[in-house]
Order: structure tokens, then sequence, then C-alpha cells
């Protein structure tokens, strides 16, 4: 349950805001960037649906820590962002953990008139109902934005492969990565049992702490290919104020345009290989 204080406060409509970091309206951008270029693509499935799936959506409004300003969290502003393109989309999916900030999100898609669907969470339970309820057959967008590399559980990635037409952004903590290793690599911890399974038969713990974490990243993401969700060769580094590594966004499909939209909408030409 959210608690007023340093991560959540309310409004004056008594609705739950996140506090973020001034980086957070850079991870938007993207998000809503690729939202904008890829509509002319979900008009062509209006008829038979074009969803967005959000299972870590938050209250859908935030406050920059820094300045104080309020910004749209990412079910808003990709609800705004598509209905002001070429196609909106058909249905809104969103989830959370928390039900409080779940109830917020919800309240404000619904202010907004959007054709939403709350599903109550954890992730790893809420996504696999939400892919039951949707037409196979359409093009669907997911944002997976999670706050920590456990929530961002394996079998996310296996509900959303059974979709034919699928493309995902998902945030993968470089810091929760580099500050948590050592704990979560003990065998006291299933952290990265759940990010990437198996990764304890596969690579060990015989190296370095720069060098597990590399192996760790590059079998997840050879183990998310081999569900045929295709990763896009080049991600979007995210980084804090003072320059340091926050974390990826991570851009999967199984379309060749879809990959053709994000190079055009990510700095792909300034950093075209995906650096672990």
């Amino acid at each position: 349950m959210a608690q007023q204080g340093d991560h959540y406060s309310l409004d004056e409509q008594g609705l739950w805001v996140e506090h973020v970091g001034p980086w957070a309206p850079t991870k938007l951008k993207i998000v809503t960037d690729y939202i904008q270029a890829s509509s002319a693509a979900r008009r062509r499935y209006l008829g038979s649906e074009a969803a967005y799936i959000d299972v870590f959506c938050g209250p859908g409004r935030s406050k920059i820590r820094t300045t104080g300003k309020l910004i749209d969290g990412s079910p808003v502003a990709a609800f705004s962002k598509a209905k002001g393109s070429l196609a909106p989309f058909t249905a809104m999916h969103i989830s959370d953990a928390d039900p409080d900030l779940l109830s917020s999100a919800e309240k404000r898609l619904t202010a907004l008139g959007a054709p939403v669907h709350a599903t109550p969470g954890p992730a790893s339970s809420a996504l696999p109902k939400i892919v039951q309820n949707l037409n196979s057959s359409g093009l669907h967008f997911a944002f997976l934005d999670p706050h920590n590399l456990g929530t961002l559980s394996f079998d996310l990635f296996q509900s959303l492969a059974k979709l034919k037409r699928i493309d995902i952004i998902v945030h993968v903590s470089l810091s929760d990565l580099q500050r948590n290793a050592d704990r979560y690599t003990s065998a006291a911890h299933n952290e990265f049992d759940r990010f990437a399974p198996g990764w304890r038969d596969r690579i060990g713990t015989e190296m370095n702490q720069g060098s597990l974490r590399a192996a760790i990243l590059q079998y997840w993401s050879d183990n998310v290919m081999a569900l045929g969700l295709p990763r896009a060769e080049h991600c979007e580094l995210i980084t804090g104020t003072n320059n340091q590594r926050l974390y990826w966004l991570i851009f999967l499909g199984k379309h060749e345009l879809a990959h053709d939209l994000w190079t055009k909408i990510s700095s792909a030409a300034k950093a075209p290989q995906f650096d672990f």
C-alpha cells in the first residue's frame, strides 16, 4: 500500500503521485516517440485490436524530485500520445502490485476517456490474465518498467511471446545489478533466478563482478531471443545527474518494421551496439 514519504505523495484530488528522478522525462520521451512512430502500423490493426500493456504502471502521475514539476506517468503519457497520433490504442491494460497506485492510474485514465482495463498485480499473475484476454493476432505494445531486476521475472516474456505481434520496451536496471550483484548471487536470494532462470548452472559465480554481470545479462538476452522476441542491437542508456549509468531501455519486437522504427527514434547512430 502506498504511503506518503520520499517515494509518493497525494495530489489535490487525493490520487497518488510518484516521486521520480530528473531522467524520467527522457525515458518517457523514448517510449512515446515509439508509440508515435508506430501509429501507422497500429492503424492497420484497429479492427483486430491494438492494446497497450503496462504491468508496472504506477499511479499515472509523477513529480520530479529536483524541481517539483509534475509530469504524466507512463500509462497516461502513452494514452495521450497514441490518441494524438494516427491510431489510438484500442485498450489500455494496466496493472501494479500496489492497489492504491493501480487505482490512481485507472481513475486518471478513465477521466481522459481511455478504454482502461485494470488487473490487480503482481505482474507475474496479472500479465497471463491480460494476454489471455487479448486478440493474439492484433498488434500490441508492452512497456515493462520495474523498479528492480527481481520483479522483471522471465515469465513475463514467456507470456508476451505467446502474442503473434508484440513490441516491447523493457527497463533493465544497471544500478540494481551493480549495487546488488554480490547479494543477488548468494544462494539465499533468488532475484537473479527469477530474472534469468538457470543462470547458476550455465554461468556459475567463479569470475569477477564485471564479468559476472555481463554474463548474466547476455544469458538473459539470449533466452529472451530464444522465445521468439528478437532484441534490437541498440539500446538506450539512461544516465543520472552525475552521468552514472542507471538503466537500459531495450527493444524487443517480432517484426522487422518495428526494429526499423526503433532505429529511427532511438540514438542508434551514436551507439549502434548493445554494450554490456
